[in-house]
């Protein structure tokens, strides 16, 4: 990559870092009586990508040589949405890699299937060497439907097959042949993949459980600014929409370069 590619990803990595800020600061001091000003707005529009929001992120203004140590606020923030345990279902990596990576998905988001495709199996030699932990969190926000496959994803991984079921459905999806999203077709996705007790599959899948799983993660993500798929905690960096690897390896390089707060 040459240097002005370089320097655009690290201001991308600067400003991501600083929208991120923002919406720690704006969570900090919003109270239920506030109204939103002028700057509230700008920064919605900045922290929150729409559904299917696609690209690499981008910045302008003069490139910083590094990102600065995240401020103690934000430290705070970011690490207490990381799960670390070594027993989660939806996560892959050490509990003490050097990057933990978060990843917001919706299973009817096209962006998703892209990133779930072509980025994530690219990431592979970073969990594997144990330079990245990725920890998933749904945000079913595109319909009943993507509740629904929320719901299975949460039924699975019940029963340590949460891997194989988001493989198997953004593998369908990317191949054009989607998942029905129905309790049926889920149960069916379910034995395809190995699921030891399907009846307990589909007990599990309409569950107040997974239904509550379901609806903290995406009041969490939103209280974020995160109402878009998919949407990527890197470190400490915010990147919105499709992320490709050429991208997410300068943002985990400059991630592994910050300095401690």
């Amino acid at each position: 990559m040459n240097k002005n590619a370089r320097n655009l990803v690290i201001a991308a990595v600067v400003a991501a870092t600083l929208v991120l800020a923002v919406v720690v600061a704006l969570l900090l001091n919003r109270t239920s009586d506030s109204t939103p000003s002028a700057s509230d707005s700008a920064t919605n529009s900045a922290a929150a990508p729409s559904p299917e929001a696609s690209g690499d992120p981008t910045a302008s203004g003069t490139p910083n040589p590094e990102p600065s140590a995240p401020s103690q606020q934000l430290k705070e923030l970011v690490q207490g949405l990381w799960r670390l345990d070594p027993d989660d279902p939806m996560a892959v990596g050490d509990v003490d890699a050097d990057v933990v990576v978060q990843i917001y998905y919706d299973f009817r988001c096209g962006y998703c299937a892209q990133a779930a495709t072509q980025t994530e199996p690219q990431m592979q030699h970073y969990v594997d060497d144990g330079t990245v932990r990725i920890e998933y969190h749904n945000l079913a926000i595109l319909g009943d439907e993507s509740v629904l496959l929320a719901q299975g994803s949460v039924s699975a991984a019940n029963q340590g097959k949460f891997l194989e079921y988001h493989s198997y459905i953004y593998d369908h999806q990317v191949a054009g042949s989607p998942v029905e999203a129905t309790e049926d077709a889920l149960v069916a996705v379910a034995k395809e993949i190995g699921v030891a007790d399907l009846d307990q599959f589909r007990t599990d899948m309409t569950s107040e459980a997974a239904v509550a799983a379901v609806a903290d993660g995406r009041t969490t993500a939103q209280n974020l600014g995160i109402t878009g798929t998919p949407a990527f905690i890197v470190g400490y960096s915010y990147l919105p929409g499709f992320v490709p690897i050429e991208t997410m390896d300068q943002v985990i390089a400059a991630e592994l370069a910050r300095p401690a707060a």
